[in-house]
């Protein structure tokens, strides 16, 4: 899925060269599901009728969708990575890389989708009468939410053709992404091979072929988000060939995380389209990666917050959906005008998810490298 399901980097002895990205990594999360709760506890509200504390939150909460767009450039970064070291150092196993790859993410989907479905059974069965289960929310709307708890939609989630053959499975549309990343996972590879391998070319038009199909088969929207997900590349290339005196410039550091900056307020502001969009901050996003890949911080307590908000990234990302419509529907607390009561409620419904998404985590997601190792071991024995 992402950059999300390389958590184990923290852990290694790599975790160095990673602290920045691990942060960026874990705030993304929080932009996705903070804005998500948001939207659903805090009624959309003009600018103009907001008091200060209420335009910060309001602006602050509305980088979903660009927090995909860097999970993407990230996870292109760290898998494009590994597959050319694999194959550069002729360690490249398809079976391998295939297990590896799904293990992260069925680790998490899996239990996910599972809770998914009794949220959504208890809601619809006891708290049909509120803004969400009732289908009258305004910003997330589900047309007869039962129907998508079906059996069918279950295993086409988990099998990654949401939003191909599919609709997301019951109220979590979070897992859209997933449907992305493992068909990303998969038409890389091969054009990766149809480039580099040594083998005839009917081979390797072989390989482009079917790259192509798959791009056709998943539709417009996954392939050309396909190309954020390249840009992790550009990442990895500079990574690779740059002199370390060029990364290590601080000027040129400070100059490029100024400009990052400006062209996210820019995006959130709306202003110059053309210029300020996804595909532009995530393409500068992946000039900035390769400064961002030696740093560290000095600052200890700094560093595990860092760790802990990316180890649980990935739960939180998928977990936090069906929760949140679940609990706010049981306090009756949904699409409520801004005040600064509301946004201490806010704030308490963040806390409780973010515990339940530690909990998921310790149970479920620490245990990914387990399972991948045993799953190896069953296949090669």
């Amino acid at each position: 899925m992402t950059y999300f399901n390389n958590t184990k980097k923290t852990l290694t002895k790599d975790a160095k060269q990673y602290i920045w990205l691990d942060l960026i990594r874990g705030i993304a999360a929080l932009a996705v599901f903070s804005g998500h709760l948001r939207v659903i506890c805090i009624k959309d509200t003009p600018v103009s009728d907001l008091d200060i504390l209420g335009k910060v939150v309001f602006f602050f909460t509305g980088f979903s969708h660009l927090a995909v767009m860097i999970f993407f450039v990230l996870s292109g970064f760290l898998i494009i990575k590994s597959i050319d070291q694999s194959f550069q150092n002729g360690k490249f196993k398809i079976n391998n890389y295939l297990i590896a790859r799904v293990s992260r993410l069925w680790t998490v989907l899996f239990p996910c989708l599972i809770l998914g479905w009794i949220f959504d059974r208890f809601g619809l069965a006891y708290l049909s009468d509120t803004l969400f289960y009732s289908n009258e929310s305004k910003y997330f709307y589900h047309n007869d939410l039962a129907s998508r708890l079906s059996f069918e939609y279950f295993l086409g989630n988990l099998f990654f053709l949401q939003n191909i053959l599919v609709p997301t499975f019951g109220s979590n549309d979070a897992t859209w992404t997933l449907a992305n990343e493992f068909w990303y996972y998969i038409t890389f590879p091969l054009i990766y091979l149809a480039s580099f391998l040594k083998m005839k070319i009917v081979f390797r038009a072989a390989l482009l072929i079917l790259a192509i199909g798959i791009l056709f088969f998943v539709g417009e929207k996954i392939a050309l988000y396909f190309i954020v997900w390249l840009f992790g590349g550009i990442s990895y290339i500079m990574t690779k060939h740059a002199t370390e005196s060029l990364l290590q410039n601080k000027i040129l550091k400070i100059v490029l995380s100024t400009t990052f900056i400006m062209f996210i307020v820019l995006l959130r502001s709306k202003q110059y389209p053309l210029i300020f969009n996804y595909y532009s901050l995530s393409f500068f996003f992946a000039i900035l990666i390769p400064f961002l890949v030696q740093p560290n911080f000095n600052n200890l307590l700094a560093r595990k917050i860092s760790i802990y908000l990316s180890n649980i990234s990935y739960t939180l990302y998928l977990s936090h959906l069906p929760f949140i419509y679940f609990i706010t529907s049981i306090a009756r607390f949904q699409e409520q005008p801004w005040e600064k009561k509301t946004f201490l409620v806010y704030i308490a419904f963040a806390i409780l998810t973010l515990l339940y998404s530690t909990l998921l985590w310790y149970i479920f997601e620490r245990n990914t490298e387990r399972i991948k190792k045993f799953i190896l071991s069953m296949v090669h024995s």
